[in-house]
Order: structure tokens, then C-alpha cells, then sequence
């Protein structure tokens, strides 16, 4: 995930005429139920059953789509259609609730491109002016009414029928619709809460990084001094089942989303550890866990630095800076930056990044909508731009991991090794809901400095080399343990060749 810089975003504004010395008023384009609707098509009957009941006009704030949605020439109603106009006494309909929620979502959608460091509105919990779409809702938009209708009246278990649940769901099939996988979605009140809190540098939870192989759950890495580790957990384990419940066919996020929970309480989680025969059951309570951005290591038996970002979380070059100096004390001469399995984070970050790396140049190129391109310069005085450097890279490589893998290796200043990188490729803003929800939409294109597309390419490795065994990676909590015999045998086929292109004479 890439995210815009830190500390930007515009003040709200209130919904205009919602003012204490504002009178109710109806909202400019609302249009009275009783009067002749000039959008029927010609020649429509209404269908026998059809009622029709005066509304008043819709509640303070309420911003309807201008106009209302059309009904496409020849539509005609189901058998026993019926349709009944909210009275006065009534609250609105799940129709009109979903129509107004989904009037902010295509807003949103349409207007979203304003820059990567323009965020709109505020965070969680505060509120937000809605914008309207600039055109009415498509005709197609009476089908959607016309599947929820009937979805309502014949789904044989009505418990499962909350509106809230169905909204959501329609939100999140909007936005994957659009085809950027993983990237721009929809965020619930409590993912969007998950989602600031890991980019903050700490989580609640067991401490674990998780990833999937063959869509299986799988640690990644634990944390040093987390309950995952107190418990025993190594990476390359299978996570079977989450209190007694299969992970099968569930995705990485409804995953790590079950395993995390309120501080105290406890997860009982099924692991397979590597080359073990029968899994076993294991309960680990849950703790608040500081997550380094950055952690490094000697390489056992050489001069190299083996330093890994996790994420670009909010003091990640701050952390590789300090990271950069320790291994220089240490006797570093070169780096391996492992940037395997990082999903992105802040894009200030990957250009902080970067900047220790390059003396000159441009990190990246950003494309907006319209086709604009601006390029993003790097910063002066790098830490690192005399070491020698290899950047290891997988399919778990993603957004603003990719700003920086392809920034160094179109800059020729490091040797990629690994598999293929996600693809992302786009800058991720954040648009606020009124309920603590939002959308994240990927509002900017960015290329690299030489201005190669990544979006749904991934950047290719110099050097490719198939994913190590089960998930497993060698990270420098590991590392540091280690001797040169024990790292040989990891498996880790890609920090080995690392080893080897920067050592080799």
C-alpha cells in the first residue's frame, strides 16, 4: 500500500444549511414526490400495487444525486413489484440509504484525483462534507435497486439482511470492480483503525508477520520479544486454524484481522512448524507490540549488512539511517536492503529511503489522471551512496517497495534479486466516510525514474530466483543468531545470492 506523505490534508467543511441559524430547507434538486417524475420513460404505466405516499423533504444534510436515478427505456417492474414512498414518520428506506451512501462512494470515485499529498476530510470519527457526483447515477443503477428488493423479500435467512452488511459488501464489490487488487477497497471503521495503527509502528496482537504461499497463512517472521516468539513460533510455519476455525480460502487480511485482539485476551492458533509431521495447538495471549520498520544484521563470516524494512511506516528512513550507522561501526563495507514481503506505507518514506542510496536524480514519476507527470526528486545527503548494495525483492514486494526497488535499479546502483514484484502502482488517498469508514483510491499512477509502468507489471528482477521454501526468510533477528554453516543450510536462496554477488571478487 502506498499512502501519501504524513501531516498534509484539508480541513472540513460543513454541509452547507446545517448551521444553528439555518431553517430546515429542502436540498437544491430535491424533487417533491407528488409531482409528475419527468424521468419515467415514455409511455410508463405504473404496475398494479403501486402506492404512492407524500414525503417530506429528506432530513438536514442529506445531499442526493442530482438528479435521481433513470429508469433505462423499456425497463418494466418484476411480477408483484412494489414500491411505497417513505411517509413522513417513517426513517428512509434501506433503498434510499444505500442510494445516499453510494452517492458519497461515486463522488468520491469521481473527484478523488487532487494530488498525493491532499488528503479530504478528516480521520477517523470526524466528519466530512460529502461532496455529490457531478451526473446522475446510470441507468443501470435501477437494476441494483431491483436485485436488493428482491433479495429482501426472498433470501431465506432475513437475520442476514442488515443493511449495514449489505452496504459495506456493495461498497467493497464498487471498488474492487475497478480491477487494482488489494489496493484501492474499502475500509470498515475497524480495518481502517488496523490499518493507521500498523502504520503507526505498533500493534495489538501476537507480533507475528504473515504472508501466504500457495494461499496458505503463513509467518513470515516474528518479532523479537513478542508473545509469538515467547510461544515459539518460527518463521515458515502454517497457521491452520484460529481458535478452532480453518483459515482455508481465507484471505491474509480476514487472517491476521482474527488474530489480533483486544490486549490480554487469547488466540489459540494450529501450527505446523516446517518439516513437522502432525500440527500442534498453540494459545498465546495478545499484547501491545512496537514493530520496527527496520532491523539488520552481519552477514556470519563477512563484511555485508543484511538490513530489512518491513514497511514504510511513519519513522522508517529515521530507522535506516540509524540502522545504516550501526552496521558501519560494525565493519559493514556493503548492504543487502531485503524488501521482501514489505507491502508499502508511506510514500515520503520510500523517498527518504532512497535518498540514502542515490546522490541524484529522481525517486519516481507521478502520472495523474489527466496524464500529468511530475517527477519526484531525491533528497541530498545520503547516508549510504558508497556501499555496495543488493535489494531483494518477491511477489510480496509492493507499492512503495516498488518505488524504491525500481528507483535503485533503474539507477543501476544495486542488483535486484528475487521474483517478480506485486504490481501495485498506484498512490493510495484516503477519503473519509460520515460513519468512520473510507475509500482508499488509488488516485496517482507512478512510473519509475525511467519511466517504466509498474501498475499490474511488478518490476522484474536482474536476478530471478524462485521463493524460499514454505515462506521461509532468513530475517536479521535470525540472522544474528546464526553461523555461516546454519545460514547455508536456511534455504533462503535469495539472501544467499545476495551474499554471493557482494562478495564475490
Amino acid at each position: 500500500m502506498t499512502l501519501p506523505p504524513q501531516g498534509t490534508g484539508s480541513p472540513d467543511e460543513s454541509v452547507p444549511g446545517t448551521g444553528p441559524d439555518r431553517a430546515p430547507q429542502a436540498p437544491v434538486g430535491w424533487i417533491d414526490p407528488n409531482q409528475p417524475s419527468q424521468s419515467d420513460p415514455p409511455g410508463w404505466q405504473a404496475p398494479p400495487g403501486w402506492q404512492t405516499q407524500s414525503a417530506p423533504p429528506p432530513e438536514l444534510g442529506w445531499q442526493a444525486a442530482q438528479p435521481g436515478p433513470q429508469v433505462p427505456p423499456g425497463w418494466q417492474p418484476p411480477p408483484g413489484w412494489q414500491v411505497a414512498r417513505p411517509p413522513r414518520d417513517r426513517q428512509p428506506s434501506a433503498r434510499g440509504i444505500f442510494a445516499f451512501i453510494l452517492a458519497i462512494a461515486i463522488a468520491f470515485g469521481a473527484g478523488g484525483a487532487v494530488g498525493a499529498s491532499t488528503g479530504s476530510g478528516s480521520g477517523l470519527g470526524g466528519s466530512t462534507s460529502l461532496s455529490q457526483p457531478s451526473s446522475s447515477f446510470p441507468p443501470q443503477f435501477a437494476i441494483y435497486e431491483q436485485a436488493w428488493q428482491i433479495l429482501q423479500d426472498n433470501y431465506v435467512d432475513p437475520k442476514a439482511l442488515g443493511p449495514t452488511t449489505l452496504i459495506y459488501g456493495s461498497i467493497s464489490g464498487l471498488l474492487s470492480a475497478v480491477g487494482d487488487t488489494d489496493h484501492t477497497r474499502f475500509l470498515t471503521p475497524q480495518d481502517l483503525a488496523n490499518e493507521n495503527t500498523s502504520l503507526s509502528g505498533s500493534v495489538v496482537g501476537i507480533g507475528a508477520e504473515m504472508s501466504t504461499v500457495n494461499g496458505a497463512p503463513i509467518i513470515q517472521s516474528v518479532i523479537p520479544g513478542s508473545p509469538a516468539e515467547k510461544a515459539g513460533l518460527l518463521g515458515g510455519d502454517a497457521v491452520l486454524s484460529i481458535d478452532g476455525v480453518s483459515t482455508d480460502g481465507q484471505s491474509i487480511d480476514t487472517v491476521v484481522s482474527r488474530i489480533r485482539g483486544d490486549a490480554g485476551t487469547t488466540v489459540t492458533l494450529s501450527i505446523l512448524h516446517t518439516a513437522a509431521a502432525e500440527p500442534i495447538d498453540v494459545s498465546i495471549v495478545r499484547a501491545k507490540v512496537d514493530v520496527p520498520s527496520v532491523s539488520w544484521a552481519m552477514v556470519p563470516g563477512t563484511k555485508v549488512a543484511d538490513v530489512r524494512i518491513e514497511q514504510f511506516a511513519s519513522n522508517a528512513t529515521a530507522e535506516l539511517v540509524a540502522a545504516i550507522a550501526a552496521a558501519r561501526k560494525a565493519g559493514a563495507t556493503s548492504l543487502i536492503l531485503d524488501l521482501r514481503g514489505n507491502p508499502g506505507g508511506y510514500v515520503d518514506e520510500a523517498v527518504g529511503v532512497v535518498s540514502q542510496f542515490l546522490k541524484s536524480g529522481d525517486v519516481y514519476r507521478e502520472q495523474d489522471r489527466s496524464g500529468a507527470i511530475k517527477e519526484i526528486p531525491v533528497t541530498a545527503d545520503g547516508t549510504a551512496t558508497d556501499l555496495p548494495l543488493a535489494v531483494l525483492v518477491d511477489n510480496g514486494t509492493a507499492s512503495s517497495a516498488e518505488i524504491v526497488s525500481g528507483a535503485l535499479q533503474d539507477a543501476k546502483r544495486g542488483v535486484l534479486i528475487g521474483a517478480k514484484t506485486f504490481g501495485t502502482g498506484t498512490v493510495l488517498q484516503q477519503f473519509p466516510l460520515s460513519d468512520g469508514s473510507a475509500l482508499l483510491i488509488g488516485t496517482i499512477e507512478w512510473l519509475t525514474r525511467d519511466g517504466r509502468q509498474i501498475w499490474k507489471v511488478g518490476i522484474q528482477p536482474d536476478i530471478t530466483l524462485d521463493s524460499t521454501p514454505k515462506g521461509k526468510i532468513v530475517a536479521p533477528t535470525d540472522l544474528a543468531k546464526m553461523t555461516v554453516a546454519q545460514l547455508a543450510a536456511s534455504g533462503d536462496a535469495q539472501l544467499l545470492k545476495g551474499v554471493a554477488v557482494l562478495t564475490a571478487p
